[in-house]
């Protein structure tokens, strides 16, 4: 696999990270939602140009549905999109530049060979070929054309890093890297942060963070009613939907929630200065969400209806004696504090300052200071994986933090390793031995990437994508 193809630095594409093996066989397509398309060019390729009716063509050809694609204009997909064209391109270029080629022959040999082409006695079907030509909208000349190119630039990649065997060393180097124990000594940091603040704290951190404390007030009255309380009858049946329709005609016209319940006896319910908080009932938090409407409004809970009206909205620091405002500060503040004490604590391990004073210290009493055995970096039992990758990649005697599978913080410190027997005839041989090659290859296929990198000049024209970016 070749990744990274290009980060296209001199443009708005920046950042984007394009990883490509074969484009896919099988296009389902938009059909033909785009149509015509300027020629300006959108990019060039050491000197060949992409237009924009190539990078069209490619769009149609996708399988992308329309509407995914309106929705993230403004997340980049156009950019994505055209970064996956210039990989495509630059491919093959390359292909053409060594002299990689398919012969229609080929060509043939491979179509009449695809088990989704045969019928029940494994021969080519010509039948079931139209028929998926038809079924995923494309003709035969595009399909075997994009066929081609994908099987030539498959041949690339076979070309690059095909043929790779993995010496033994480095299977045996990976099987006792991978599979070896980690005897580590480890503290539960929550111990050491702090979870108590005074009240001067308290205040001035929502000193100096009260457009984020910021919450939305809202005046709100709602009545709650099954059936029963309309039309005296436990059915949700044919009078009281025609009822239901009435309620809500009046509410269209501007009746308010308390009229209406004084018409059927119904108890009013009145929040004032209210905002939502997660203990709350859920239909509380639909009209909350609903706050910048102040029009009285119905909601439909299947086993009963509530209908409310909003009176008024007020964006405010609430009142620190509210417990759930209370209670919100104050995570904040632990959170905060965490955070401030995990960053000292890696700095001082990047800065190599870190030593075995400064983590007896933290345990602070000697039952503090855990111990366990890592069996393999597969086992997360208790660390998650994540971690246990981090845990891997270090020394003898060094410094991290870790988590557990509930993110619980550790500093952890790496005593020692057991290594196991490396024996050829163990059951996980070929894994380790396919793991090699496939690092080998990658390794190889990184190299030859940057190789493509200082062979291929690429110019974004951003002018024209964002011409096409307003064409949706």
């Amino acid at each position: 696999m070749l990744g990274k193809l290009r980060n296209f630095s001199k443009s708005k594409l920046a950042g984007v990270l394009v990883v490509i093996i074969i484009i896919p066989f099988v296009f389902w397509g938009m059909g033909s939602v785009f149509s015509g398309g300027n020629k300006n060019n959108l990019a060039i390729i050491n000197g060949e140009n992409i237009s924009s009716q190539d990078f069209i063509d490619y769009v149609n050809n996708s399988n992308i549905d329309i509407k995914t694609l309106k929705d993230n204009i403004e997340n980049n997909v156009l950019e994505e999109l055209l970064s996956q064209l210039i990989s495509y391109k630059l491919l093959s270029l390359e292909t053409k530049r060594i002299g990689l080629s398919l012969s229609d022959k080929g060509l043939f040999e491979h179509i009449v060979k695809d088990v989704k082409f045969s019928d029940d006695t494994g021969e080519f079907s010509r039948l079931k070929y139209e028929k998926f030509l038809l079924e995923n909208n494309i003709n035969a000349v595009n399909f075997e054309k994009r066929l081609k190119q994908n099987i030539t630039q498959r041949n690339l990649f076979q070309y690059v890093s095909g043929g790779i065997v993995s010496p033994n060393f480095l299977v045996k180097n990976l099987f006792l890297e991978n599979t070896r124990q980690i005897n580590i000594e480890f503290i539960n940091l929550e111990e050491n942060y702090k979870k108590e603040f005074s009240d001067s704290s308290i205040s001035e951190y929502i000193n100096n963070n009260k457009d984020e404390l910021k919450k939305d007030f809202i005046d709100v009255s709602y009545v709650k009613f099954t059936p029963k309380d309309i039309t005296n009858k436990n059915e949700f049946d044919k009078n009281f939907f025609e009822e239901l329709d009435k309620i809500e005609n009046e509410l269209t016209n501007g009746t308010g929630t308390i009229e209406i319940a004084q018409k059927f006896d119904l108890e009013v319910k009145t929040k004032k200065n209210y905002f939502y908080i997660d203990k709350d009932e859920l239909f509380l938090k639909e009209i909350y969400n609903e706050r910048k409407n102040f029009k009285s409004n119905i909601l439909d809970k299947e086993d009963y209806y509530i209908i409310y009206e909003i009176t008024n909205l007020s964006n405010k620091i609430p009142e620190i004696k509210n417990e759930d405002f209370f209670n919100e500060v104050v995570n904040k503040l632990r959170n905060k504090n965490k955070f401030e004490y995990n960053k000292n604590i890696l700095k001082k391990i990047e800065n190599n300052k870190f030593n075995n004073d400064d983590f007896n210290n933290i345990a602070k009493r000697p039952d503090a200071i855990k111990k366990m055995v890592i069996n393999s970096i597969n086992d997360n039992s208790f660390f998650d994986i994540d971690s246990l990758k981090l845990l891997y990649s270090v020394p003898q005697n060094d410094f991290l933090l870790i988590v557990d599978n509930k993110k619980n913080v550790y500093l952890t410190k790496v005593k020692s390793f057991n290594f196991k027997d490396f024996l050829e005839k163990n059951e996980n041989y070929n894994k380790f031995f396919l793991q090699s090659n496939y690092d080998i290859k990658n390794y190889i296929s990184s190299t030859y990437d940057s190789l493509l990198n200082n062979k291929y000049e690429i110019t974004v024209n951003q002018n024209t994508l964002d011409r096409l970016k307003n064409f949706f």
